[in-house]
């Protein structure tokens, strides 16, 4: 604003200037009361045409009042919001320090967990390939338990089919014992133990339970042939059994009996 009152005033000397030269040198009239009555309708008009130009331009003045209101209302306003980012900013770096540190204790939290992670993964592989060990000695075991159920079953069947032949090999030896003592009338002055015309002499070691020891005490006893053995009744048993002086009921659990039985079949 200074200069522009600076140039109003200049305006004005120039104007009052010029005047008194034209007065003077033009018009040779330098009469001081001229010279007044000049600058008073110059500065008359001067505030006429001020006034003028301040009516024209007070809408502009209005309007750029209105912006400089609206100016000073955003700059107000900026300044809020710089003041908002600015503790926005301040929370945003105490967050970020938090979240630093967080991060740091996160980073020695790794550090530490990092190799018992490690041994457990490897507890975790021994523990899974011990368990494939188990597992496949589980399956060995359950096939080689399966294989034993089968032998098992087997073989029990095959002692029941023994048991069976065995039960019709002496119900087939005493329907022949009976038949026998049908046709053979008995005689007295013969011996048991002494074989007949018919009968042969046997090798008796082919029984089992029977070795040449005992075969020399049962010959002399006159037993002589697996038929003479297949014969035996419980009290001939208990009396070579008390004579050769075996264990109690050896010849009932060699089977001696049914073993010579079997092999007099074979021998006719």
């Amino acid at each position: 604003m200074r200069s522009v009152y600076g140039l109003i005033a200049v305006f004005l000397l120039l104007c009052v200037f010029f005047t008194r030269w034209y007065l003077c040198e033009v018009r040779s009239l330098c009469e001081t009361a001229a010279n007044l009555e000049i600058l008073a309708m110059i500065l008359t008009a001067f505030v006429i045409g001020m006034a003028g130009s301040w009516l024209l331009s007070e809408k502009t003045f209005r309007f750029l009042r209105a912006q400089l209101g609206g100016i000073q209302k955003e700059r107000s306003n900026l300044y809020d919001q710089v003041h908002l980012l600015e503790k926005e900013n301040q929370d945003a770096r105490k967050h970020v320090s938090e979240w630093q540190q967080q991060v740091s204790l996160l980073a020695q939290v790794k550090k530490v967990t990092e190799p018992l992670l490690m041994e457990a993964k490897t507890q975790v592989s021994a523990l899974e390939n011990e368990l494939q060990q188990y597992q496949r000695r589980y399956n060995n075991l359950k096939q080689e338990t399966d294989e034993i159920r089968d032998t098992a079953t087997r073989l029990k069947n095959e002692l029941e089919a023994e048991r069976t032949r065995e039960a019709k090999m002496e119900v087939e030896l005493k329907e022949r014992q009976i038949s026998k003592a049908n046709d053979e009338s008995p005689d007295p002055s013969r011996s048991r133990f002494t074989p007949s015309s018919w009968q042969t002499k046997n090798d008796l070691t082919l029984i089992s339970g029977i070795g040449p020891a005992i075969q020399r005490k049962l010959n002399e006893l006159g037993i002589y042939s697996f038929q003479q053995i297949s014969e035996l009744t419980p009290d001939m048993v208990s009396r070579i059994t008390k004579t050769i002086k075996f264990f109690p009921d050896r010849i009932g659990r060699d089977n001696w009996i049914g073993q010579a039985a079997a092999l007099a079949r074979q021998r006719r």
